[in-house]
């Protein structure tokens, strides 16, 4: 030991020092990883993910090995008050950030606490051109207006005697919805963070993560039931399904702030200039900040420019992944509606489709959407 002695201090040994330094840097690494400071790095996906998927016992060790630095502080007079004062302050807004802060305090997700309010009422707080997400289970139907479901990202509800959940992500315009519970065990989703400009929220009750826009989970490779999302101005909405229910958050300060900044900082982003440096932008068929109509069936996947359509109803037929599909776009609604047409893997001659899905040849089965998706964040 370094015994010289100043002001009754005496300086700890190097190897105090050291589990200090590397401490703080264990600690560091994940406040930066899990939030959205390790996205403007480019820190590798698999970092975020082997760090969140250990996190708990990372916590544990950065815990244990604080309280041992701060016990040998007091015993030993090592350094001084405010030198461990900080070094304390420090390692608990690691531990803030790498488990609170996006999940429970900035964007606090509504998987099971969500707020729904009639068409009549909402019609009073939206403008006909509102950009709503929307989700139909069995005739039941819900909207979630772009703006409201921003900061909480997630809003659960059962919907159809079905109990489901909306997901958005603004980095990449996409609303996905799945199955509230993918597994047998009741199930809690919570933010995350984001990778590669899309959306990674966890199950807290299975420890399971997933990616937003590949609803598959990293760690047991779950694949969560997915609901086909519809997108439409309000008008359309309340038009198509006037008894229907709107989601209705209730923001605090911190949330109305973060709208503000969202809307500023994403201003580019949908110019085609990414938030995030994450995204292989070499795909130049489409500009990067064009939103897309994506569809994925099987294996195989394709993206419709909004201009494929022009100004007056359009309907195709087209294959993927051997199946027949027909897409039909409804001009009054401003919506795309893509559905199965076959029944019993046998081709329907669909030649007409309204936006429930009721067609010549019956009621068909819509295909799940990307609708809205930013081409930069698809093509990646």
């Amino acid at each position: 030991l370094n015994t010289d002695v100043r002001n009754d201090v005496i300086k700890p040994p190097i190897s105090i020092v050291a589990l200090a330094l590397i401490t703080l840097a264990i600690g560091a690494l994940g406040a930066i990883l899990l939030t959205e400071a390790g996205q403007m790095l480019n820190l590798p996906r698999d970092w975020v993910f082997t760090y969140y998927r250990y996190r708990v016992e990372i916590s544990l060790g950065l815990l244990i090995a604080t309280i041992g630095i701060l016990a040998h502080h007091f015993r030993h007079r090592a350094s001084n008050n405010w030198l461990a004062g900080c070094f304390v302050a420090a390692m608990l807004a690691c531990l803030f950030f790498i488990n609170l802060f996006a999940p429970y305090v900035w964007l606090r997700a509504q998987h099971h606490t969500a707020e729904f309010i009639s068409v009549a009422k909402a019609d009073s707080l939206l403008e006909a051109d509102e950009d709503v997400l929307v989700l139909e289970v069995n005739g039941d139907a819900r909207a979630y207006p772009r703006d409201w479901i921003m900061v909480p990202h997630i809003a659960g509800d059962r919907i159809g005697g079905e109990e489901v959940v909306m997901t958005y992500c603004a980095l990449s315009n996409l609303p996905q919805a799945f199955a509230s519970q993918p597994g047998e065990q009741e199930s809690e989703f919570k933010v995350v963070a984001q990778v590669n400009n899309n959306l990674i929220f966890s199950d807290t009750e299975s420890g399971e993560l997933y990616q937003q826009i590949t609803g598959q989970g990293e760690f047991h490779g779950t694949r969560p039931q997915s609901y086909p999302v519809q997108r439409m101005p309000w008008h359309a909405f309340k038009e198509l399904y006037p008894d229907g229910q709107v989601f209705h958050p209730q923001p605090n300060l911190l949330d109305w702030l973060t709208i503000s900044l969202f809307n500023n900082s994403l201003v580019d982003h949908y110019r085609g200039d990414p938030l995030f440096p994450t995204l292989d932008m070499q795909d130049a068929r489409l500009p990067a900040g064009e939103a897309v109509w994506g569809i994925r069936v099987g294996e195989q996947s394709l993206a419709i420019p909004q201009s494929h359509f022009g100004e007056a109803d359009h309907l195709e037929h087209l294959t993927l992944d051997d199946r027949p599909l027909v897409i039909a776009w409804f001009a009054e609604h401003q919506t795309l509606g893509a559905f199965y047409a076959d029944r019993d893997r046998q081709a329907l001659a669909v030649t007409e489709v309204d936006p429930y899905g009721n067609s010549n040849a019956g009621k068909l089965e819509r295909v799940q959407l990307f609708p809205g998706v930013l081409w930069m964040v698809w093509s990646h």
